[in-house]
């Protein structure tokens, strides 16, 4: 190697450790490493070109223009800036929406955003990466800070005529309630570990998480999904309960998307099982609660929970609230009508969208980091 390739490989790694600080300033931040795993996922998502560009963008959506402005020393032109930014939308490294017809962009966090991003097309090395790092560092930046990106929705069934749902945790209605478009994706988690030769235990299907809106239009024009209508999601999530799938959305009234996860596949649920109390990561609004006067003991509760949150005490089914995440699953097939859903006191009302559910985050981030 010339001493010009040795000059260009550091130029190269100081660009990565640029972004990197820049990413770990948002919300979801990009925390360092001892063994550097962050660069390798750095250097797999953006050329130093892109990832010098991308250190020009901040996690709210902005339009060409507002990005040229900071980026004039990189491009020549806003149609130059574009092609490069589309270009990185392609390679799922960025986020994009469009805005009264422009196109708007920003940085994506590693997740929610440029893993799911990769959807039918993971390659070993970033599955491989990826891992190493949620066991390092990202992990405790996803559930770190008390308020997470995610909610678990009840399935319908679950809950009674007697308790009040609001809209945005009535199923029916945040469907209802959508603008669109729709679309429906592969489960990137079920993929992975396909690829590892590790099929999904709970459903055969892949075609299972939902987008809304600029997520969805996201996923439609990249080719990584495909549009339905209302009808056809309705079907698809009632299928989703019917197998026990557990329904995550996005932390806010206005969700960008549900994703229906299980305990064997999914990313999030399999890292927090692994914690003695999931609820405390995940925050949910309900945990279940089963009647020791009606319950048999049949089991039929334990086998369907995703979380290990039921146990058998002298032949009489328990709930571990604090590793119950409130999803109804087990309401839904006591064949003794034994379980109910109890709302949480004290339960935390979801931000009214994804721009104010990042807000509160960083909040909560920048409060807890200030007291270090």
């Amino acid at each position: 190697m010339t001493e010009h390739d040795l000059i260009k490989k550091e130029e190269d790694l100081d660009v990565y450790q640029e972004l990197r600080k820049h990413l770990d300033e948002f919300p979801v931040g990009f925390p360092a490493t001892k063994s550097g795993v962050e660069i390798r996922l750095l250097k797999y998502l953006f050329t130093p070109d892109e990832a010098k560009l991308a250190t020009r963008l901040g996690y709210k959506y902005e339009s060409i223009s507002s990005i040229y402005e900071r980026s004039k020393d990189l491009v020549a032109s806003n149609d130059e800036l574009k092609q490069i930014l589309d270009a990185m939308v392609s390679k799922g490294s960025i986020h994009c929406k469009t805005i009264e017809g422009e196109r708007h962009y920003a940085d994506a966090a590693l997740a929610v955003g440029m893993y799911e991003y990769q959807v039918n097309r993971l390659q070993r090395e970033l599955l491989e990466n990826m891992s190493q790092y949620a066991e390092e560092g990202f992990g405790l930046e996803l559930f770190g800070y008390g308020i997470s990106q995610f909610r678990t929705i009840p399935v319908e069934e679950s809950v009674t005529q007697e308790q009040y749902l609001p809209t945005y945790e009535e199923l029916r209605k945040v469907i209802e309630n959508t603008p669109g478009p729709i679309s429906i994706v592969n489960c990137i988690c079920r993929q992975a570990h396909a690829l590892n030769d590790e099929p999904c235990k709970v459903t055969s299907r892949q075609e299972t998480c939902m987008g809304f809106e600029h997520f969805a239009q996201l996923y439609i024009d990249e080719g990584w999904g495909r549009s339905i209508n209302k009808e056809e999601a309705l079907e698809i999530l009632r299928k989703n309960e019917e197998e026990g799938l557990i329904l995550q959305s996005q932390n806010a009234k206005l969700p960008g998307f549900i994703c229906s996860c299980c305990g064997d596949c999914c990313g999030i649920l399999t890292g927090v099982k692994d914690f003695p109390n999931p609820a405390q990561l995940l925050t949910p609004r309900y945990n279940a609660e089963i009647d020791p006067e009606l319950c048999v003991g049949c089991g039929t509760c334990i086998e369907r929970c995703q979380m290990d949150a039921i146990k058998s005490r002298k032949e009489i089914s328990k709930v571990n609230i604090k590793r119950c995440i409130g999803c109804g699953n087990c309401v839904t097939i006591c064949p003794e009508e034994a379980i109910q859903l109890v709302k949480k006191e004290g339960a935390a009302v979801p931000p009214e969208n994804e721009e104010k559910m990042l807000e509160k985050i960083l909040e909560a981030k920048e409060k807890i980091k200030g007291k270090k």
